[in-house]
């Protein structure tokens, strides 16, 4: 990835996560080693203004979930908390791809996933990648599971509108007993589902800062 994937929702930008098998990647990280190829790499991007946040991988870590009402559909979050910064991927609850995912880690007892820091212009970007593990046993989450899928596209710009509109980043709580939130990012995981949706020739620095304007209720 040779920027940071966005789409364009005048006059804003969404961040755009990934996954992607581990076998896709040229060289394996050390965090990697003992995980099949098929393992499943939830990816995020990173500006470089932000890159201080993604310093270091040492630390306490969590891996968590949560379900987020709103009027297109039901909305699945899943969080990783690595010291004070959280980051959130937003996918709809019902994307098989996901659960496949899901299913892998929970498997294997352990997630992979990677910040893709760019770099300061003129400069190379750098790779933070993580191994935290996964809550074991059934999920809350997947009574819903295998609920009636939503409109795609109806489900894309409720999830847009909720990446744009700051809400998260203000109402997110810590994850870690004890430590407050610093930062808090949020990006949409875009599985072969929504790619139509997506225009991935928009690449910008970084996502610009929006006011939050998102009224749906949100229940955890």
């Amino acid at each position: 990835m040779n920027g940071i994937e966005v789409f364009d929702m005048n006059p804003t930008f969404i961040a755009i996560g990934r996954l992607e098998p581990l076998q896709s990647f040229e060289s394996r990280p050390n965090q990697a080693i003992g995980l099949p190829g098929n393992m499943p790499v939830m990816m995020c991007p990173v500006a470089a203004s932000d890159a201080d946040c993604f310093a270091t991988k040492e630390g306490r870590v969590n891996f968590g979930f949560g379900a987020i009402q709103l009027r297109q559909g039901l909305v699945q979050s899943i969080r990783v908390q690595v010291n004070d910064v959280q980051v959130y991927w937003l996918t709809d609850m019902t994307d098989p791809e996901v659960w496949a995912a899901l299913d892998k880690w929970r498997k294997a007892k352990q997630a992979l996933v990677q910040f893709n820091v760019r770099g300061e212009p003129g400069e190379l970007g750098h790779s933070v990648f993580l191994k935290p593990g996964v809550p074991q046993g059934a999920y809350r989450n997947e009574q819903f599971r295998n609920a009636p899928a939503p409109s795609v596209r109806n489900m894309w710009a409720g999830m847009s509108a909720l990446a744009q509109s700051g809400i998260l980043e203000q109402q997110a709580e810590s994850d870690i007993e004890g430590i407050t939130l610093r930062r808090v990012f949020v990006n949409i995981l875009v599985t072969k589902r929504f790619e139509p949706c997506v225009d991935f020739r928009q690449m910008v620095e970084k996502p610009a800062h929006v006011q939050p304007l998102f009224r749906h209720g949100i229940v955890y």
